[in-house]
């Protein structure tokens, strides 16, 4: 499944982008993690029992492996303009997003080829990233092709946390690790095993998700309908949603490559 928590990781990346010049006069006060804090108790879950309920409730194994490609827009607002997110996914692990202010000329864009993580500016210059920022953009592309269920596509482990209570809500915990890239914790609702948080820490920033509707995708797959992502470090709370989805369009490998723009800066 496609969290889109993972994909506000890079939104709101390309969004601050976007958005710097506003957002320095404009950004509000840091603001705290939602709700109250959790209370962690000892779980002797099974973590393949648990990620088969997971699966099955993003839809199932088998309809999950039927998605080969899958195109998606998000919007949110963000300083008084409406920001247009279009992600494209594509197994094992490839993955584009491109984000732009509705109406606006400027886009950024952030790929990754199965090896190669990159992004490419408004003005057409083309970064190759590396470190914990190509991490990131690894993590949204195992993330995009469901590998916590399905780790041939990209290898990840996935362990089992003690459950946590928030607001007297018990949640089963998993941790995702997928090969180079962030470790990050979904939140499944222990009785529906739906994936309603997720959390994670870039350098010394956390970034918390929260699910607040979900809708069925074409095949019947779990779409995460609305999301409000919030981060540690003051960039204004983010609510996102879904406008359109679409699985199993062609799509053509070469568009996950870097392109040939000025440039060619590594960081």
């Amino acid at each position: 499944m496609q969290l889109v928590d993972r994909r506000l990781l890079s939104i709101i990346l390309a969004s601050c982008l976007l958005a710097a010049g506003a957002a320095s006069q404009a950004r509000s006060a840091p603001q705290a993690e939602p709700s109250a804090t959790a209370t962690s108790t000892a779980s002797a879950g099974d973590v393949s029992a648990a990620m088969v309920k997971y699966a099955a409730a993003i839809g199932g194994r088998s309809v999950m492996e039927r998605i080969h490609t899958q195109v998606s827009v998000f919007t949110f607002p963000l300083l008084g303009r409406t920001m247009v997110v279009k992600t494209t996914t594509k197994t094992p692990c490839f993955f584009l997003q491109e984000t732009q202010a509705q109406g606006g000329t400027g886009k950024i864009t952030i790929g990754f080829d199965g090896k190669t993580a990159w992004t490419q500016g408004p003005d057409g210059t083309t970064t190759t990233l590396t470190g914990e920022k190509r991490a990131e953009v690894v993590s949204e592309a195992a993330g995009g092709n469901t590998s916590e269920v399905f780790p041939d596509r990209w290898p990840t482990q996935v362990t089992l946390k003690p459950d946590e209570t928030h607001d007297g809500k018990t949640y089963v915990v998993l941790a995702i690790m997928p090969k180079d890239g962030l470790t990050h914790d979904i939140l499944l609702d222990a009785h529906t095993y739906q994936p309603m948080v997720e959390r994670s820490h870039e350098s010394d920033v956390a970034v918390i998700s929260i699910v607040n509707s979900f809708s069925k995708g074409p095949l019947g797959e779990l779409q995460a309908q609305s999301v409000t992502t919030t981060r540690s470090d003051g960039f204004p709370q983010v609510t996102a949603t879904l406008q359109t989805v679409r699985d199993n369009d062609a799509v053509d490998d070469a568009i996950f490559a870097p392109p040939l723009g000025k440039g060619g800066v590594t960081i």
